[in-house]
């Protein structure tokens, strides 16, 4: 083969290269794995969060009507999670374990614990992880797409879909500027029904150098109320046993276990 020949093939082959690069595929690839790099720089950093194995989240949470309650929110990698509040004296409960998730509902008359549905324990995957969504998202199985920009509340903000393993979509707006999470969008079932459910998110402070939002304001389709939930303590890398988040022993094995699949 001639030089003359070589040159050429080379000279294509750099082109073909340079093309593959400058495409809008390409280029939409590169602005995510940015924004998701000044995002986790942003909340800490990867060192920091690296030694993160579980959390918990504790303060104060509206449910409407000018009724205020404790809650606590404890997390632990891998996909396990339990929520509890005290209303009217009574404690519920909302647990994942990564293989499927229970809960306790004494405020609808059941205080013994039940399996979530498949629904139910899907709506829990965007809290399972102490990491967020963005964190390490595709070792996780989660997808990323950039759909944009949009102005809120005068601040520029880039926005991205998040597809998480099993099919759910989340939609997170990050700022320009700092590269925080501005407002999270998700359908979840509210009473029954499909709805829109909006989370804003306020006062980012550190705590053992992670950047955590003190306060979340969410506001449902439907509901001319928004909602707060704040986050007063925070506490890095609490021991957490996992029969912590495994339902009761005490509930009737005649009822069965949870058979969700992980998400």
């Amino acid at each position: 083969m001639s030089k003359k020949v070589i040159a050429a093939a080379l000279a294509f082959s750099v082109l073909a290269t340079i093309l593959v690069y400058n495409s809008d595929a390409m280029k939409e690839a590169r602005l995510v794995k940015s924004l998701v790099a000044r995002n986790i720089e942003a909340r800490g950093g990867e060192s920091a969060w690296d030694k993160v194995s579980s959390l918990r989240l504790s303060g104060q949470m509206d449910l409407g009507q000018d009724v205020v309650v404790p809650y606590v929110l404890e997390q632990k990698r891998p996909d396990k999670m339990c929520f509890e509040f005290i209303f009217q004296e009574e404690t519920s409960t909302q647990c994942a374990n990564g293989n499927g998730g229970w809960k306790v509902a004494p405020f609808l008359g059941r205080e013994g614990a039940e399996a979530m549905t498949e629904l139910e324990y899907q709506e829990t995957a965007d809290s399972t992880d102490p990491y967020g969504l963005l964190y390490d998202y595709a070792a996780r199985g989660s997808e990323i797409d950039l759909l944009g920009q949009e102005t809120l509340d005068g601040r520029n903000t880039y926005k991205l879909q998040v597809t998480l393993p099993k099919g759910g979509v989340r939609w997170l707006y990050l700022d320009e500027e700092t590269a925080l999470e501005i407002k999270l969008e998700a359908i979840r079932i509210v009473a029954g029904r499909e709805r829109l459910v909006k989370t804003y998110y306020h006062d980012w402070e550190s705590t053992d150098g992670l950047l955590i939002a003190r306060r979340q304001e969410t506001l449902t389709d439907g509901d001319s109320q928004s909602h707060f939930l704040t986050v007063d303590s925070v506490v890095v890398n609490p021991v957490l046993d996992d029969e912590r988040f495994e339902m009761p022993v005490s509930r009737s094995a005649s009822q069965g276990g949870s058979s969700s699949n992980s998400s």
